[in-house]
């Protein structure tokens, strides 16, 4: 159970005395304020809002409950002082949405309320999606009552429901430098630094130098930039006594963590400055000030799977956004694999009895059909066509990557 800080209530509606000058009495409607006496749960779900997308916070104490729509801007509650607006009007990380905010089923008519959000590790300013929260105010309600709500919280309060499960979280904090190699291939050098501008990592990544993207599976290797092969990444070294460092490498809880030969690197991108990078497992997400712009979160996948004449596995992978149609994926893999890779689309793909296909898409309305692989773009269908390429990455438990030419999702199973 969290510790829970009580606010006076009466110490809102405190007397003072100047010069020993008393005060006349006062008089009106001063309804008694809603008691928070124990806060015995919180959650937090994400709904569309007319300006962005609005942060629920649920509080139950005993029978009572408060809920509280915030506006959100980034993927997670973000420290600010809130005050109310219409939602018509309410702009992300100021407001919170005064009609969509109660009090034991009372609307709030007006109010202010402090976030404040405290870091992992104070020293370093390091932050996860689980941390500290601090929630303070009051609302003034439409009965003309008050309820003053001040308490802690230690948990995930974030801006998507279930956006990114990632490890690590770096912030704000992505370049990238592009340079030939002389072995022929492409050198992608990805430099991570936090909100101070700290180092938080780098990948050194190596692909084809007509590649157009950078998602995929990598396997780190020594020499990288000598080897002239695609699809590797550079071991990371660091010699304090030599004073020589580099490679590829990420910060972990305050250390320096070498990316070793051998390793396999995973990565994923969700926007185009903000990506997964899956090292051994440990899922680094690096999540650029564009985090949310170009991707559809929230997207669901359902995955339909049967074996085909020819002994390879068809998955037909549909994706919904709110209900709606966004796409559908007809991959073929072995019959035991994963569905990530990258896949190059052909007609016919399912006689062909090859791996690593994804089906070109069809849609004829004059005779009434349709199939194959295509996704949403503006609310008009686009058709994958033969020689196109599909990379699916995972980014998660359940969650994955697709992304091809003109089109991003993160998709939750």
């Amino acid at each position: 159970m969290k510790k829970i800080l009580l606010v006076s209530f009466a110490a809102l509606l405190g007397l003072v005395s100047c010069q020993q000058e008393k005060l006349a009495p006062l008089s009106g409607k001063f309804p008694v304020a809603t008691q928070v006496n124990d806060i015995t749960s919180v959650s937090a779900t994400s709904v569309k809002a007319e300006t962005g997308r609005a942060i629920d916070v649920d509080l139950k104490s005993g029978s009572s409950t408060i809920h509280i729509a915030f506006l959100g801007n980034k993927y997670y509650l973000t420290e600010n002082i809130y005050s109310e607006a219409m939602e018509a009007v309410a702009q992300p990380g100021k407001h919170f949405i005064a009609a969509k905010t109660t009090v034991n089923g009372l609307k709030s008519k007006s109010g202010q309320i402090t976030v404040l959000r405290e870091a992992v590790d104070t020293e370093k300013k390091t932050y996860s999606l689980d941390d500290v929260y601090t929630i303070k105010g009051v609302l003034f309600l439409d009965d003309a009552s008050a309820a003053p709500v001040t308490f802690k919280w230690s948990g995930k309060l974030a801006f998507y429901p279930d956006p990114i499960i990632g490890d690590i979280v770096v912030e704000n904090a992505l370049t990238e430098t592009v340079t030939d190699t002389d072995a022929g291939m492409k050198k992608h050098l990805f430099t991570l630094t936090d909100g101070d501008g700290n180092p938080s990592g780098t990948f050194e990544i190596y692909t084809e130098v007509d590649a157009t993207s950078i998602a995929g599976t990598y396997v780190c290797k020594e020499f990288a930039e000598m080897l002239g092969e695609a699809g590797i990444i550079a071991n990371g070294y660091n010699i304090p006594d030599w004073g020589i460092s580099g490679g590829s490498y990420f910060m972990k809880d305050g250390a320096r963590v070498d990316i070793a030969a051998g390793q396999i690197v995973v990565i994923a991108p969700l926007t185009d400055k903000s990506y997964v990078f899956n090292v051994a497992g440990t899922d680094i997400v690096v999540a650029g000030s564009e985090m949310g712009e170009g991707v559809v979160f929230g997207t669901a996948g359902a995955d339909a799977v049967s074996t085909t004449e020819a002994g390879k596995n068809k998955h037909l992978v549909t994706v919904t956004e709110d209900d709606a149609p966004a796409g559908t994926f007809e991959l073929y893999t072995e019959v035991d694999a994963d569905i990530t890779g990258t896949y190059v689309c052909k007609e016919f793909a399912e006689m062909l009895g090859e791996s690593l296909i994804i089906a070109n898409g069809y849609n004829i309305p004059d005779w009434g059909i349709s199939g194959g692989s295509y996704y949403m773009k503006d609310g008009v269908r686009v058709d994958i066509n033969a020689g196109e390429l599909v990379t699916v990455v995972k980014a998660g438990e359940k969650l994955y990557s697709f992304c091809g030419n003109g089109f991003t999702y993160l998709v939750k199973f």
